[in-house]
């Protein structure tokens, strides 16, 4: 996370993250996969390593109406068109047979121009919704091409000026400047071209292809400069020995049968990863024992794999991370501080591992006077709001429900002889001794809350205080991943707790004053962690607040963390948890920012605007959502 203030934001491209959630939804709805991911990438992409669908960035910098359309049309081609419909052995086929002709990247992608032609007209068949979205579709790439012809006449890119022409022709829009630079060209290959329209499979697209080589190879001479479809070189999803030439059969291919579509290619890879998640792989740390796991984490490996759980010792580094594990500290037993493999926290934390530690108390007598005089300066405060929820407790008490069949005797009996199904009984409000409610609080504690550590901490003692005060279960933690470790197979996170939901009651005042700042911050992953933990607890009424100061910061989580975060957000409002967010920043907050938040958080973001205003920010919330939950009691 960063709170540094961006001077130049011409390249800070952000993402809309209900937006994304929304298509990722259709995509997974269309494609029958709930695991797989949409991303955007130039050119419409499939990656089945990572099991993503690209949509491209073409749709980016145009009306709304318009960004709208072109991206649910590129849905609808990744998620349903070439997902089933595209013949990889028809495909791999062609590309070996144009291996070595000096045109093949112009027949290649002829084929998938044909190929998403077909497949666009067979999608609108099916479904009659999508016609809009498609009709949009053309005429955008039609202007484009238009107006990439001239432009690639001029450079001299002659192979990329008649693929813009055919694309004009095959969509029916007229290029009079097509016509007249290629002329015979053309009436020699369009005839071909259009066979197109009859077109009901892969094969048929590639076969046309394969008939306009001849006719091209002598006359055209050159290949394309530029790329127009991606979607036929990232079929392999980047796998090295995933290469196809021809005259090579599936055996010698390393395959046990030909992948017939897209679809069964991703099947494929969700296989070969979850046979790549056994025990080999999960280091079990639970006790430190040698012998079989007894976590409940533990999975099914490959079939004949040995099973060899082993770690001795009680502080060796663990060999992903390099950091040395802690044995719990007396009394926390239930806190683990062995390193965990992150499972069912989101597709964007599947590499994530994490440990829980419990923060040791720093009871420097500096910190403790600190302490004193904090509590003294927040204490009309704290009994502000402990009498106004007394008050509200109180109140409902002394509340009465009228009407009622069975109860007390009200003090009007004119009901009995005046009504035709007399209610004349009343009961009192079922007495509360405390408020139905649980928080979880999460701080961030990456390396840009350095400067704002004071503050955080002083609000965050001013939240346990009044929470203890009134008797409110709640666990305070802070989170930060290890940047110098982090890698793209594993990425360490810690959490520090600095009040557990078990210490009920408990001052951890000098728990708290040892928070500090770390490296990066997750903070979808999180959101998720401390959501797990709020759904364990039996109050009704369960609020999440996260301290932060500014966006997702981790290895490889960028603007997709914007995406996880918004999504655990989601999830944890689902399951009855409210999210509420508190932006801690020491300048004012700028309208990229808010709408930033907003993304992540919709309307329950809030902002201190200056390092004084955290306590006073924090007061307010926790003020609100204890009125909440005392007024639905």
């Amino acid at each position: 996370m960063t709170s540094i203030r961006r001077f130049i934001d011409f390249n800070d491209e952000q993402i809309d993250a209900e937006e994304r959630l929304r298509h990722e939804r259709l995509a997974r709805a269309l494609a029958g996969d709930p695991e797989i991911r949409l991303t955007e990438r130039k050119l419409l992409e499939y990656s089945p390593a990572n099991l993503e669908l690209a949509m491209s960035v073409f749709w980016r910098h145009r009306p709304d109406e318009i960004q709208e359309s072109g991206r649910l049309s590129d849905i609808y081609l990744l998620a349903s068109g070439f997902w089933t419909g595209f013949d990889l052995s028809a495909w791999r086929s062609f590309t070996g047979l144009t291996e070595d002709s000096p045109i093949r990247e112009f027949l290649r992608q002829t084929v998938l121009m044909i190929e998403e032609l077909r497949l666009s007209d067979l999608i609108m068949k099916e479904r009659p919704g999508t016609k809009k979205a498609f009709g949009v579709r053309r005429k955008a790439y039609a202007e484009f091409h238009k107006a990439q012809l001239p432009v690639n006449l001029r450079h001299g890119f002659r192979a990329d000026a008649l693929f813009n022409h055919f694309f004009l022709a095959l969509n029916g829009f007229p290029d009079a400047e097509g016509e007249e630079e290629f002329g015979n060209l053309t009436r020699l290959s369009e005839p071909i071209l259009f066979h197109a329209f009859d077109a009901r499979s892969t094969g048929d697209s590639v076969n046309i292809a394969a008939r306009l080589m001849p006719v091209l190879e002598s006359r055209l001479g050159v290949d394309l400069v530029h790329s127009y479809y991606s979607l036929g070189e990232s079929l392999g999803g980047g796998r090295k020995d995933f290469h196809y030439h021809r005259g090579v059969k599936t055996g010698e291919a390393g395959e046990e049968e030909e992948k017939e579509s897209i679809r069964e290619l991703f099947r494929t890879w969700h296989d070969a990863n979850r046979s790549e998640k056994g025990p080999h792989l999960d280091y079990e740390l639970e006790h430190g024992r040698t012998g079989r796991s007894d976590s409940a984490e533990s999975r099914e490996g490959r079939e004949g794999m040995e099973v060899t759980s082993t770690g001795r010792g009680r502080s060796a580094a663990d060999e992903r991370t390099g950091v040395s594990q802690s044995k719990p500290e007396a009394g926390q037993e239930g806190i683990a501080a062995e390193w965990k493999k992150a499972t069912g926290f989101g597709s964007e934390n599947e590499s994530v591992i994490y440990r829980e530690k419990v923060a040791e108390p720093d009871r420097d007598p500096e910190t403790l006077l600190m302490i004193r005089d904090w509590r003294m300066e927040a204490a009309p405060y704290v009994r502000a709001v402990e009498r106004e929820m007394k008050k509200r407790i109180e109140k409902k008490r002394e509340d009465r429900r009228e009407g009622l069949s069975a109860g007390r005797l009200s003090g009007n009996p004119t009901d009995i002889v005046l009504s035709e199904r007399p209610k004349p009984f009343y009961r009192k409000q079922r007495p509360s001794k405390r408020l139905d409610a649980v928080f979880g609080l999460l701080v961030d504690g990456s390396g840009s809350m350095v400067d704002k550590l004071p503050e955080t901490r002083k609000a965050v003692l001013l939240f346990h205080d009044v929470l203890n005060s009134l008797g409110v279960r709640h666990g305070i933690a802070s989170y930060q991943e290890d940047a110098g470790t982090a890698s793209k197979a594993s990425q360490p996170n810690e959490f520090l707790w600095l009040h557990s939901f078990r210490d009920e009651g408990k001052d951890d005042a000098s728990r708290i004053m040892s928070l500090e700042a770390g490296d990066d911050n997750r903070d979808g992953f999180a959101i998720r962690w401390m959501t797990k933990r709020l759904e364990q607890m039996q109050e009704h009424h369960k609020f999440l607040l996260i301290f932060t100061d500014g966006e997702p910061s981790a290895f490889g989580y960028g603007q997709n963390g914007i995406v996880d975060t918004a999504e655990a957000v989601n999830e944890a409002e689902k399951r009855g948890i409210i999210v509420i967010h508190l932006f801690l920043s020491a300048h004012p907050v700028d309208e990229r920012q808010h709408e930033l938040f907003r993304m992540m958080y919709g309307n329950r973001s809030a902002t201190a605007e200056s390092l004084g205003q955290f306590s006073e920010e924090t007061v307010r919330i926790l003020r609100k959502l204890l009125a909440l939950a005392a007024s639905s009691e």
